[in-house]
């Protein structure tokens, strides 16, 4: 493995640090109305050393080991030392109904009472005992109290000297803060020439003390007598609560739980077209968290799981008739309805006579596009959907524009050795409903790859990066500001979704981090106008930055070697046009000054999203990637200042393509990269009965060491009232 990624563990604590301690000058100004000081008096005041506590499973990258029968059998089935635990290191964090769960709220190590509660009560009955919840009102000052607490925070820790003694990290980290700063002032700039600076919403202090006061905790039934376990208040003892009983439950009620419903969809090619949907799954939020969800995509006939997820994979991309959609989930298989994404060459009338019917009693209907849709349902009963295409035959300006495709173009395109086949394609999709502490995060050294004695998981290697993101991007701009006033803190409070794809046609690959829906909270203490938008801002521009250097990470000794091509991204986009000279405009008040040559679907995409009242900041023209011409933006919510990298896929994503062939023989797995010519790169061997395969085993160390050592620095942006720097 190349030099840089062996330094990266120690480039991203560095990184973390001075990119967090960027200063800038401000002067105080009227409060927004937001609580102007941070309490203490909340939970997770006294946070445990994690390290310190003897799991009976290893910790592993994957977060297997975050789990609570693992943590109350580290806390000796001890249900008074549980309850310590709870009430010192699980943090408050103020949201509606129960989100994150037992698994999630560990994960986050915060929650809001519900989640605490449900933590508490898994743990308790992991270790054997027997607990209902209790329901009550939190008087109005107590749960002031509680909610002030999200802001008191340590002071940033120094980085160490052995990090400032490389190089290499000094090298990535400045072009890190580069990237950051130089895409932060053009939004900053834009916004402001343009006089569309979103408003700064006050932080509705008033909702989250509401949300506060729907309290929920746990009764221990000790010796007979129902007991009272209130972890909510850092001076908490057994026996003692907060609030009156109003109703008390042996498991928290359905009603206050999120709920999450994913949908695959296809529109066919009947006249006009159609849609249908193939599969639903149905899951509470508090299910998701640490669940493996996979979707790949198999042959009509495929029988079972007989030769792995790796067996499916082969075996759909052999067959180029009707396929399935399949989620799996943890040991669960779910198998949708089967469609044709391409109509097989040959029989009557060849595919242009299938396509329109000739010879036959009805036309083959072939599925134009297929996508995910995830519908997200809080306890108030409000909902948000999210959409990722997986293919689009049409493509984005011909939708829009019209008319629909002929049997000849639907022929040309569905029969075109450049469409994507969705069945050689694995999308892994981690679901979280909390920050993931990187406390969990295990030792360089701590613990082997996943899937010993098996061939490589390439689905748990794109659970790898999907943890990574999360956890890393949750560290670095979880808070900005000054710790305990004038600070803004980022939280979710309903589920995120990342996705990262490994996808295949003809031998030539592409490996995306898309960041489906990472929408968080954002709530401030004493904050003058303008500081929320900015927070918001940078911390959209920090994670478009995050997912270029983990793509980049990840694919770095592709790169090296030549299997693998540039990272394409929004800031990579940006980056070459600054060295182009070419100027940005912000969308849609400047859109006369596009460049016409800018890929219809592109322009179609920017469109459709300020029509729905977002801003777009993007280069006049489009730049060259790897030789080939590339478009991204970054967008703007006009309300609220959410920014997210877009590129001209629609995707919030930064990806590489790649070449790889893989053969399998006699108890060994030979992976073979090779370069755009044909020519073998790089060879690794993987034995199945010690379940390393050559590479492996540096590339799960420096990503452990990557997670534990970049994760550790939690620091601070200090507001200014023009700029961030």
């Amino acid at each position: 493995m190349s030099d840089g990624p062996r330094n990266l563990p120690r480039v991203i604590a560095l990184a973390t640090f001075v990119t967090l301690t960027a200063v800038a000058c401000g002067t105080p100004n009227q409060s927004t109305g937001a609580p102007d000081h941070a309490g203490t008096r909340g939970p997770g005041m006294k946070p445990w050393d994690l390290g310190t506590l003897k799991l009976p499973v290893a910790r592993t990258l994957e977060l297997t080991h975050v789990d609570p029968a693992s943590f109350a059998a580290a806390l000796g089935n001890d249900p008074v030392r549980t309850f310590e635990f709870v009430r010192d290191s699980i943090g408050f964090e103020a949201y509606a109904g129960l989100l994150r769960g037992p698994r999630g709220t560990l994960l986050a190590m915060a929650g809001n009472s519900a989640d605490r509660a449900a933590l508490l009560g898994a743990m308790l009955k992991a270790a054997g005992q027997q607990v209902r919840y209790a329901r009550g009102t939190l008087p109005e000052k107590d749960a002031t109290d509680v909610v002030s607490s999200m802001w008191a925070v340590p002071q940033p820790a120094s980085v160490d000297a052995a990090a400032r003694q490389s190089a290499n990290a000094d090298a990535f980290v400045e072009r890190l803060r580069t990237s950051v700063k130089r895409n932060y002032t053009l939004i900053d700039d834009a916004l402001r020439a343009a006089g569309s600076t979103p408003a700064s919403p006050d932080t509705d202090l008033a909702a989250m003390t509401r949300e506060a006061r729907q309290h929920y905790w746990v009764q221990w039934l000790r010796n007979g007598t129902w007991t009272d376990l209130d972890p909510s208040f850092a001076d908490a003892s057994v026996g003692t609560t907060h609030a009156r009983v109003e109703e008390t439950t042996t498991e928290l009620p359905d009603a206050i739980h999120h709920q999450v419903t994913a949908r695959i969809k296809v529109e066919e090619s009947t006249d006009p077209p159609t849609s249908r949907t193939i599969l639903t799954y149905n899951a509470r939020a508090a299910d998701l968290p640490g669940r493996h969800v996979v979707l790949i995509h198999i042959p009509e006939n495929w029988q079972g799981r007989a030769g792995g997820l790796a067996g499916a994979m082969r075996s759909a991309a052999e067959d180029t008739g009707r396929v399935k959609p399949a989620l799996l989930i943890g040991g669960q298989v779910l198998v949708g309805d089967a469609f044709s994404q391409r109509v097989k060459s040959g029989g009557t009338g060849g595919v242009f006579g299938q396509l329109s019917g000739l010879g036959t009693r009805h036309a083959a209907q072939v599925a134009l596009r297929e996508w995910l849709e995830v519908e997200f349902t809080a306890p108030s009963g409000s909902r948000e959907t999210v959409v990722r295409d997986l293919f689009d035959v049409a493509g984005k300006a011909r939708r829009a524009a019209g008319p629909a495709l002929t049997p000849a173009e639907i022929q040309a395109r569905t029969q075109s050795a450049e469409a994507l086949d969705v069945a050689a394609a694995l999308y892994d999709l981690t679901f979280t409903a909390g920050r993931i502490d990187a406390r969990h995060l295990p030792s360089a050294g701590g613990s082997p790859p996943s899937g010993q004695g098996r061939p490589p998981d390439l689905a748990a290697a794109l659970q790898r990066i999907n943890i990574m993101f999360a956890a890393l991007s949750d560290a670095l701009v979880h808070r900005v500001g000054e710790a305990g006033r004038r600070a803004v803190v980022f939280y979710p409070e309903s589920p995120r979704l990342f996705i990262c794809e490994l996808s295949m046609d003809r031998g030539v690959g592409r490996a995306i981090l898309d960041l489906r829906r990472s929408h968080v909270r954002a709530a401030g203490i004493g904050l003058q106008p303008g500081d929320l938008v900015a927070a918001r801002i940078f911390r959209g521009v920090v994670e478009g930055t995050l997912e270029r250097a983990i793509v980049e990470y990840v694919t770095a000794r592709a790169r090296q070697e030549g299997s693998a091509g540039p990272v394409m991204s929004t800031t990579a986009v940006f980056e070459e046009a600054e060295r182009a000279g070419v100027a940005a405009v912000l969308l849609p008040r400047q859109e006369s000054q596009l460049d016409r040559a800018i890929a219809a679907d592109a322009r179609a995409r920017v469109r459709e999203e300020t029509s729905h009242g977002f801003l777009a900041l993007a280069p006049q023209r489009a730049l060259a990637i790897g030789g080939i011409p590339r478009f991204g933006w970054w967008r703007v919510d006009a309300r609220s200042g959410e920014t997210v990298a877009v590129t001209d896929e629609g995707l919030y994503q930064a990806g590489t393509s790649y070449q790889v062939q893989v053969d399998e023989s006699k108890g060994q797995t030979t992976v073979v990269v090779r370069d755009y010519l044909g020519r073998t790169v790089s060879r690794g061997v993987y034995s199945h009965e010690s379940g390393v395969l050559m590479g492996e085993e540096d590339l799960a160390q420096d990503l452990m060491t990557l997670m534990q050592n970049g994760s550790r620095w939690e620091g601070t942006v200090r507001l200014g009232s023009s700029a961030m720097w």
